[in-house]
Order: C-alpha cells, then structure tokens, then sequence
C-alpha cells in the first residue's frame, strides 16, 4: 500500500466503519445532511450551484476527462419549459470500452480497503457538486428542487457509500492468505494458499430519466470497490446529472493519481443508442439496469446467453390495502402525498388501492366509514394538497416524458368511473412547465386487465374488495403475476397484520403497514431499506443485500507448495 493510499485509508476509517456499522444493524444512518441549507454546505455553496448551473446552459460540457471523443451531442429539455442546450462528448462503445481496459488492471491491483478510501474520499469530492447537481436534476427529471438535491445528492450518495461498505465487507469474510497444514500420519504437508479478488469484468449501468444519479451509483460504487470499471450510460434526454457526477468522479481519480478511465460516462445518440453495443461487448462483465419490463427482460436474456451478471430493477405494480385505522384522515393525508410525490414517477409509487367494500373501520371514533366516503375524502385530500400553493407545484414537479401525459389519456379511455380528473398545474415559477394532478379510476377485481400493468405517472385505480381477506388475496396475486417494489397495508387488527406480513414475505414483497406522517411509501432509506427484494418479477436485484455486490467478482486461489 503507498503512503498517499494510506494516509486515505486512515483518514476514511471512523466513515466506513460507521457507515459499516450502520448497514449491519440496518439503523438509521446518513452521512451526509438531506437540508439543502448553506449553513450545512457553505454559505455559498447554493449560490455557486445556481451559477454554475446557469453558466453551463447553451455550452459544451467539458469538465470530462475521457479522451477520444468522435463528435458532441444533446437533446435535453427542461420538463419546466425550456431547451438546456447541452452538448456531451460522443465516445464509440469501442473506445469506452477499451479506456476501460487499460484503467481495469492497476484497480484491480489494489486491495479492498484501499479502493473503499479512494471512492469515499471521490464522494466527499463530488458533495461539492450537490447544489448544481439539484438543478440539474430538476431541469431533466421534473423533480421539485429539495426532492432533486436529496435524490441525486445525499440519498444517492448514501446509497454509493453503502455499496462501498457492502463490497468491502464482503470481500474481507475471508483472510487474504494461508499457510495450510494437513497431517499424514506421521509426517504432514504445507502449502502456502492466496486468495484473490478477480472482477468479473467490466460494467456498464445503464441509467433512467427519473432518477439517473440514485439509480446508478449503487451498481457502479458496487462494481468499483470489487475492483471494476464502470461505463455510465445516460438516458438520452437526462445527461447532465450522470455528467457533473462522472466529471467530478474523475477529477478525483487524476488528483490521487489514478486512471479517470475508471470511470466514464456514455452518451447515447439517436444514430448511437449505444447499449446493446455497449453491453455486447469483448470484457463486458456486468450490467446493471433501471427501466421497463419488457428491454429488462431482453436484457437479462442476452446476458444469460452471454454469461454476463446482470443486475435489473423494472416496473412493478405497487398495492395498497385499507382495513382498518387510527385515524382516516392522518391515513389518507399520507396517501395522498404519495400518490402526488413527483407525480408518481417513481418505481416506488402507490398504483392500486384496495378497500373493503363495507368501509373502513376508525378506532378514534369507533365509525365504520363507508367505501363511498373513504373515496371522497381521499379525492379531498388530493385535491387540499395540489391546491396549496406553496405545497403543490414543489410537490408534484413536472411531467419528465410527454408520454406520460399520452399514458394518463389512456387511461381516461379505459371506460372506468373517474373518481378525480387529472388537470394541469399551475407553477407560478415555471408557467410553461408540463404537469399533471393525479388521475384516480374505479375498477373492479374481474379488470384485472386494466390495472395488473404499471402506469407510470399520476394515475391509480381504487378497487372495492369483499373483506380484508379478499384484498389480501388480490394483493399478493399481484405481487406474484406483476413483481412489485412497495406495498403498504393499513389495520389497526395485530392478527391481520401478522397474517399479511407473512404472506407479503412469502410472495417476495416487502411490506409496510400503517404509515403516517412524513414517511411515505415511495422512499427508501439508505443502510436500512433493501430497495427491491430480487424475489419478484420487478426485479432481480436489491440495494443493497451481498448479493449485489458479491455477484461482481470471483475468488481465485493460488496453492504453492514447500
């Protein structure tokens, strides 16, 4: 170990034996401040990212330091009304990947805890990009400011770090090395015996427009700290996050005198969509995946052919079920947020809400309140939320993808009872920006067909059952015939609680019950929430079990005799 990788080992080990600690008990952990505040980051720190933001609009970006660039592209809008005009360095898959293989060996060489220092020392780096990182985000993704700071900030930061100490630890179950007696009678033999990480090659993630930062850097700081490069592949139409994030990644790496090539970023054109070149090929060793079903499962197809490791998180269809509660309205003020959390554009978001058509049952005021009203008021609920203005716009953000809005007229076309319509919403700092409030249908069970697929975006269906039982029962249906990210079941019945948690478990699903206040069904928090559970049809990967970053390399041993 040379001494500048020693001095970060030392200067990095009360982190990751904090953030170690943290992801074992699974406690709540997070190294760094979720506030967007300049008395956390610097008092000029949300001034300088405004600025920087402002000043990279209209211009090239050049902050990367990979080499070999064939042309420059971008096509980004601001779902908030206006052209970014971008431009990003267009590397061939060719070029990409072999500046990958030239980096992969020297990283390679290095032991676990010293590439554990190195990338937390590279996101301590790169914290200084948060507040540019924000507006990046919110001007690619639709995210409100403060939910773009945390996601691609702190949130997806944390959940790098966590990557980081999960493949350490997982690396270090094990000594390095052996000296290995067996007896033979009277006599015995010794062998010396090494044990070695081997990367299964190189990786590339591939990113998704709703949240390109918080969805990358796990499989990439997983695939890094096991000894890997990684290539970033952005999302046509949200580049720039991915891009600050890499450039500064990189930087790091040049400044404690290692390859930037470690890590690079890929920026696909419309004459260059780039991942299935990228994927298929020579030295390719895992793929990590965020978006639809149907390229995931192509996907996960062609790397089971090619004995490639392929990490995918993809749509799922999220179920809640109301039976009994505390108090309805603490209940549906909480829905309510989720289902207008950035308009529901996260694989996380309630989609189907199954409530007993006799009502549900309040301990606070010992009423049975009807089906009828239980819809009313938590169309009320949605509509005293969107209709807040210092709440609602920053709430709900803006439309990512036009086809949303093609999604959402869709479903007005299915022919089901509209419980609320969905409008635009006015932003008085954004007048241009593309929105929409949630979009609420009635179904029935016998229409499975209509709501067992995902709608992304602001749309969900409430679905009258006969009992708690029944709902249960279509719950975990779902979960089995779609995969699924989150559920969330309300009862104030312990026996139906433990009832439901076990079937929940046992389909794959994880499960949540009864949530109020500010905690919401779509969040998932570092070092305590396995974000997937890789036991549905949503996905085969969980952030971040050993699974995840154990599947990245081998161990190879070596036997020398005396």
């Amino acid at each position: 170990m040379t001494a500048p990788f020693s001095a970060l080992v030392e200067k990095h080990r009360s982190t990751i034996d904090a953030a170690t600690a943290a992801w074992r008990e699974r406690t709540f952990y997070a190294h760094w401040p979720e506030v967007p505040s300049g008395k956390l980051y610097g008092e000029d720190a949300p001034s300088e990212g405004k600025r920087r933001f402002d000043g990279q609009l209209g211009k090239p970006f050049d902050r990367l330091l990979q080499r070999d660039a064939q042309s420059w592209h971008g096509e980004e809008e601001s779902p908030y009304g206006f052209t970014l005009g971008i431009t990003y360095p267009v590397l061939s898959p060719d070029v990409l990947v072999a500046n990958a293989r030239r980096a992969a060996p020297s990283w390679a060489a290095l032991s676990p805890a010293v590439r554990a220092a190195v990338l937390v020392e590279l996101l301590e780096r790169a914290a200084a990009t948060f507040f540019e990182l924000a507006h990046a985000t919110q001007h690619t993704t639709g995210q409100g400011f403060v939910m773009a700071f945390q996601a691609s900030g702190p949130h997806a930061f944390d959940r790098a770090l966590e990557a980081v100490v999960a493949g350490l630890w997982a690396q270090e179950t094990f000594a390095g090395a052996a000296t290995w007696t067996k007896p033979l009678g009277k006599t015995s033999i010794t062998l010396t015996k090494r044990y070695r990480i081997r990367p299964r090659g190189i990786n590339v993630t591939i990113g998704c427009s709703t949240f390109p930062v918080w969805n990358s850097l796990p499989g990439m700081f997983a695939s890094l700290v096991t000894g890997a490069p990684t290539i970033a592949k952005a999302h046509p139409k949200v580049v720039y996050p991915l891009a600050i994030v890499v450039a500064a990644l990189q930087q790091g790496l040049s400044d404690v005198g290692l390859d930037p090539h470690l890590v690079q970023l890929a920026v696909p054109t419309p004459y260059e969509p780039m991942t299935q070149a990228l994927v298929g090929a020579h030295g390719i060793g895992t793929v990590d995946y965020t978006g639809s079903t149907a390229f995931g499962q192509e996907l996960e197809r062609f790397c089971a052919e090619h004995g490639i490791v392929c990490f995918t998180e993809k749509s799922g269809v999220n179920p809640i079920l109301i039976e009994s509660v505390e108090s309805l309205d603490a209940a549906l003020d909480n829905l309510a947020f989720s289902l207008c959390l950035y308009s529901s554009q996260m694989c996380t978001a309630p989609q189907n809400i199954f409530i007993p058509a006799r009502g549900v049952a309040e301990r606070s005021s010992g009423r049975m309140i009807p089906y009828r009203d239980v819809v009313e008021r938590l169309v009320a609920a949605i509509d005293a939320l969107v209709s807040n203005e210092k709440v609602g716009p920053g709430t709900c953000g803006a439309i990512q993808n036009s086809a949303t809005l093609d999604r959402i007229e869709r479903a007005r076309q299915l022919g089901l009872p509209i419980l609320r319509q969905s409008t635009p919403l006015q932003n008085p700092e954004y007048p241009q920006a593309r929105t929409a409030t949630p979009l609420l249908l009635e179904g029935d069970t016998r229409q499975r067909a209509h709501y067992e697929r995902e709608w992304f975006g602001p749309i969900a269906f409430v679905i009258p059952v006969a009992s708690f039982e029944h709902g249960l029962e279509e719950v975990v249906g779902s979960v089995e015939r779609c995969g699924v990210l989150s559920t969330l079941i309300y009862t104030t019945d312990e026996s139906l609680l433990r009832s439901a948690d076990d079937a929940l478990i046992a389909a794959g699903a994880p499960a949540a019950f009864n949530f109020t206040g500010p905690i919401w069904i779509n969040q998932s928090a570092a070092f305590s929430d396995f974000h997937g559970t890789a036991a549905t049809r949503a996905g085969n990967a969980s952030y971040t079990d050993l699974a995840f970053v154990a599947g990245r390399y081998s161990v190879i041993g070596t036997r020398i005799g005396s």
